[in-house]
């Protein structure tokens, strides 16, 4: 009987040791989707999620998260943000998140501020996707596949608008 004892805790120490992925998306995910482009005369003409030298810009997704509303509704709370290296204000941008099995546009990021040299849009206002509405039905269930199985290889971000002062 001790030999069973002894077995069943060695056994579960050594399971508990391993590590495990996350069961849902997290903070240390979303830094990995960081989208640098290359501007010229004010329009973006290469993008990439790989490492580039000098981006012009850089797009970000800092906010990726699951809530729950009235205690019953659950909804998903996302944004994107850019950060400006482009050495001229930015005064606006239009970011569209996409889903790559799909190749749709799932989300459309408006950025509405002043973003100098060298800063970062806020995320203050953010969209809400939320599972009782039927319109958003399939962007809800994109991203509650991916923030459960916190994968978001398969999403990207482009600029499609963007202006200067």
């Amino acid at each position: 009987m001790n030999v069973i004892k002894s077995f069943v805790v060695v056994f579960t120490t050594l399971i508990l040791s391993f590590p495990v992925k996350a069961e849902y998306l997290r903070q240390e995910d979303l830094r990995s989707l960081v989208v640098s482009c290359y501007l010229e005369k004010e329009v973006p003409v290469f993008c990439s999620r790989q490492q580039i030298d000098d981006p012009n810009l850089k797009i970000y997704l800092p906010v990726f998260k699951s809530v729950m509303i009235e205690g019953k509704i659950h909804a998903f709370r996302i944004m994107a943000t850019i950060e400006n290296l482009s050495k001229r204000n930015l005064s606006g941008a239009k970011i569209k998140l996409r889903y790559n099995d799909t190749k749709s546009d799932i989300i459309e990021f408006i950025i509405n501020e002043k973003v100098k040299y060298k800063m970062r849009s806020t995320s203050n206002f953010s969209h809400l996707i939320r599972s009782d509405v039927p319109k958003v039905r399939n962007t809800y269930n994109i991203l509650h596949e991916a923030y459960y199985n916190a994968d978001i290889t398969n999403f990207d971000m482009v600029v499609t608008e963007i202006y200067f002062d």
